[in-house]
């Protein structure tokens, strides 16, 4: 008898580990599992599929997102300011900007990870903080050495669908993932006299490889602000 307990118990064992194992692979094929798993996002996403940036090869004008965040305008707290940290440089020939640059010359779009749609959007803002080592009676020459730094903020009144400061910098749906895909998509437009077509960047494009900023420069992390609520 206890022979044939023992046999009941290991068999059990066994189909209660088969099922765990079924369940957990029919969760990864989902893209619903931990950070390893590749999460479904199709590459058609509206809200990026009419963003295009140039291959990693290409030496003419660039712009980089460097970092993005949300913070308090001092340590007491106050009005919530989100800004995006940028720069421009250039690979082969030197280029020449007027300072300052352009009003009007930014646009941001801020997407939902795994296709869920426009988190926030705003056109013609403007840079300040513009800094840049090559600047000289009302032009700024950029080159790979010495690129150009600007600052833009995103208005309150970009954000869309209900989503607040804090929705922008946070993975869903898992908190505090390892995944960039997990992560909103910042998409950063500069338009210039100077240039002979706008320059884009893009935190991270579905089906592709993460950029620089996915890889290297992840979104700053956000200040705690005094109200849960962003």
């Amino acid at each position: 008898m206890n022979v044939s307990r023992r046999s009941y118990a290991l068999i059990a064992a066994l189909v209660l580990g088969l099922l765990a194992l079924a369940y957990a692979g029919s969760r990864g094929a989902r893209g619903g599992g931990g950070d390893g798993d590749a999460a479904t996002w199709s590459a058609d996403d509206p809200c990026l599929k009419d963003v295009s940036v140039p291959p990693v090869e290409y030496q003419g004008p660039r712009l980089t997102g460097l970092a993005h965040g949300y913070a308090s305008e001092s340590h007491l707290g106050g009005r919530m300011r989100f800004t995006i940290d940028a720069t421009i440089s250039t690979d082969r020939h030197p280029l020449s900007l007027r300072t300052p640059l352009a009003p009007g010359s930014v646009s941001v779009r801020v997407c939902a990870p795994h296709g869920k749609g426009l988190m926030a959007q705003a056109r013609g803002l403007s840079p300040r903080s513009v800094k840049g080592a090559g600047a000289r009676s009302g032009r700024i020459r950029v080159t790979r050495a010495d690129p150009l730094y600007f600052t833009v903020e995103l208005p309150r009144s970009a954000l869309r669908n209900g989503y607040g400061m804090r929705d922008l910098v946070q993975s869903t749906p898992k908190p505090s993932s390892n995944d960039a895909a997990d992560y909103p998509v910042l998409v950063l437009t500069f338009t210039d006299p100077g240039l002979d077509e706008p320059l884009v960047s893009v935190s991270y494009k579905p089906d592709s490889t993460p950029t620089a900023q996915a890889l290297g420069a992840p979104p700053r992390a956000a200040r705690p602000p005094s109200s849960t609520r962003s």
